[in-house]
């Protein structure tokens, strides 16, 4: 028998995470990607042709066609490729029409937006600027014209049952709307007017005699910082915008509770987990856990811990095992650290993040035993220690993958490669490594049945939104097997099927916070590279000659107090 067991190695395991943040976040949809989404905050749906509506994300990338609504107290920012901006505040629908950008022509670039209802804040992009007959901005029955040369910046309210209430608010530049009871020639910056049915619509006035309850909403969408409305490669900037916000949803969820360090992924029989506050309680699938939490598997019982960074730890029966210290910061690796102690019994261990990017941070004790792992890669090893007496150690170490050394009380192992064991007993000194094949038999049972347990992937994770996916999927498959053994109840059928349903979505809230930790480590180990391993600094890399003149940055309206201003994330990155 083997110490091997079937485990993604951490090298496959991250990089299948990163290639799937890659994916989900960075989607480089085929051909024409007109935009992408910026900023996010609330419930965001999105809707891309021949496809059912879905969650949107930041740095999602999105094609003529698409759809997006908003939900209460949500709001989204879409940038396009020529730089044009879209804002939607809450309870608002947007659908992006037919979108042609064509850098090197831009007379025969073209975009079409249409407010189904609510509010959308414009920014004109290039093709406002240049080629403003290519615009075609519709609210309702409503369409409105950019009229001033360098494009412009306006909002627009839309009600449009039972009959049609609307108001456009012009921050920059000029435009017209013709409404569904009369044309409205011009609005000038700092202007509003509104339309509604059987009233003659006025004349455009400034926003400060707005009433107030417009004057709020449109603040809302004009103190929204938004990206400069230059034109972008929408996959690359999309890929920042995206890094951007995991690092920053990383750093906030992780500082709801920092103290949870892992949680276990799987339990058999009883295993009791003791706390540093000195409580005992039985341990549970989804059992989140701080540093200096040590447990206790009894004498027939068996778990599975994961943690933060991805390192995986399998106790078999009659072992006790303390988390002495523990600390992941997916920000900075090279302070990350972990310190586990196996007073006795059997452990299997698989390296995570930390120990690929900060080895020296890495410490394992097994009875009066200390092991070092040698290598740079992933290692996953098995160690077994018994004490019979005092001061009386007997333990054995095999190696999966990677290479180790220990330390006994009976002399140094200085290197366990894989597939090798070695034993050390008192009396002698440890003897070379041999095959596992030929160590005592209760050794190859013990290591066999931590070889045999089912693990999860060692990839970093957000301990809390994994600890409740493990939860939920522990539940239904407890409701699936009760639901099996009575085939013809058919309340039991509706209970597995509401709990596959919830532990799918926690799954999937699950795979998309590991994303986040993914993308911040990524971003970590990249800035931490050498410049020539980095590449360039951006100061050496010459700037690409403008296609065209960018459009006017916009400009700061007068409004009344709480009316808003226009924003942008100059000097913010990214844009």
């Amino acid at each position: 028998m083997t110490a091997t067991g079937h485990l993604p190695r951490l090298g496959s395991a991250f990089a299948a995470l990163c290639a799937a943040l890659a994916l989900a976040l960075f989607s480089s949809a085929a051909l024409a990607q007109a935009g992408y989404v910026h900023e996010i905050s609330g419930s965001v749906s999105m809707q891309k042709p021949g496809a059912k509506s879905a969650p949107a994300k930041v740095g999602d990338t999105f094609e003529s066609n698409t759809g997006f609504n908003t939900g209460a107290d949500a709001k989204v920012v879409l940038k396009f490729a020529d730089g044009q901006v879209l804002a939607m505040g809450p309870d608002s629908g947007v659908h992006i029409g037919e979108y042609r950008y064509v850098a090197h022509d831009i007379k025969l670039s073209s975009t079409t937006v249409e407010l189904l209802h609510g509010e959308m804040r414009y920014v004109a992009g290039l093709i406002g600027a240049a080629n403003r007959d290519g615009v075609h901005i519709v609210a309702g029955d409503s369409l409105l014209r950019i009229l001033s040369p360098g494009g412009a910046d306006f909002i627009v309210q839309m009600k449009p049952e039972p009959e049609e209430i609307g108001a456009a608010v012009v921050a920059q530049g000029q435009v017209s709307v013709r409404t569904p009871y009369g044309p409205i020639y011009r609005i000038d910056a700092g202007q509003y007017v509104p339309w509604e049915p059987r009233r003659a619509l006025p004349p455009p006035m400034p926003i400060a005699a707005a009433p107030a309850v417009l004057q709020a909403a449109v603040a809302e969408l004009w103190t929204t910082i938004v990206p400069v409305n230059t034109p972008v490669a929408v996959a690359a900037t999309a890929r920042a915008a995206a890094t951007a916000a995991a690092v920053s949803a990383v750093q906030t969820v992780a500082s709801v509770d920092t103290r949870q360090i892992g949680f276990v992924d799987a339990v058999s029989n009883a295993v009791s987990v003791h706390s540093p506050a000195g409580r005992t309680v039985n341990a549970s699938v989804g059992q989140t856990f701080p540093p200096g939490t040590s447990f206790n598997t009894g004498t027939e019982g068996s778990v599975v811990l994961k943690f933060a960074d991805g390192q995986v730890v399998v106790l078999g029966p009659a072992s006790v095992l303390s988390v002495d210290q523990y600390h992941f910061d997916p920000r900075d690796l090279k302070a990350s650290s972990s310190a586990l102690d196996l007073a006795a019994g059997a452990m299997r261990y698989v390296s995570g993040i930390i120990h690929a990017e900060n080895r020296d941070g890495i410490s394992i004790s097994a009875g009066a035993s200390l092991v070092d792992i040698l290598s740079s890669g992933d290692a996953d090893f098995n160690v077994v220690v018994r004490i019979k007496g005092r001061e009386q150690e007997i333990g054995i170490a095999a190696v999966a993958s990677g290479a180790i050394s220990v330390h006994t009380p009976y002399g140094p192992i200085s290197t366990i490669k894989p597939g090798e064991a070695v034993p050390w007993q008192p009396g002698q000194a440890p003897p070379l490594p041999e095959p596992l094949a030929l160590a005592p038999a209760d050794s190859q049972a013990a290591m066999a049945a931590l070889s045999a347990a089912k693990l999860p992937d060692n990839a970093p994770v957000l301990v809390a939104a994994a600890a409740s996916a493990a939860a939920a999927q522990s539940a239904a498959d407890r409701a699936q097997a009760a639901a099996s053994a009575n085939p013809g109840n058919a309340q039991l059928r509706a209970a597995a099927q509401a709990a596959a349903e919830r532990a799918s979505a926690a799954a999937q809230a699950a795979s998309d916070a590991a994303q986040a930790v993914a993308a911040t480590v990524f971003a970590s180990t990249l800035a931490a590279l050498p410049a020539t391993a980095a590449g360039p600094a951006q100061a050496q890399v010459p700037p690409a000659a403008p296609v065209l003149p960018p459009p006017a940055a916009p400009i700061n309206p007068t409004v009344t107090p709480g009316g808003g201003v226009i924003t942008s994330c100059a000097g913010v990155s990214p844009c």
